[in-house]
């Protein structure tokens, strides 16, 4: 089962060529993942790349998308 958020689903849409920002608590929800993992994350430079935006840290679909997609588990059989 997969967890989206009103936001991941406007961006999914392609409302545009321009996706809204996502909140590391947002991003935390969309994973599945406790908000202080993503915190974790940015201070170790693993996860997703984060943008500061003020004091804040944001992140962009695709690049979340995109990182997602690289943690897949290559399970050869």
């Amino acid at each position: 089962m997969r967890r989206t958020t009103a936001r991941a689903e406007e961006a999914a849409g392609g409302a545009g060529d321009r996706c809204p920002l996502m909140s590391a608590e947002e991003l935390a929800e969309f994973l599945g993942v406790p908000l202080n993992t993503v915190y974790i994350w940015n201070h170790r430079r693993q996860g997703p790349r984060a943008h500061k935006v003020g004091r804040y840290l944001r992140y962009r679909w695709p690049e979340v998308e995109a990182w997602l997609e690289a943690q897949v588990v290559n399970r050869a059989t």
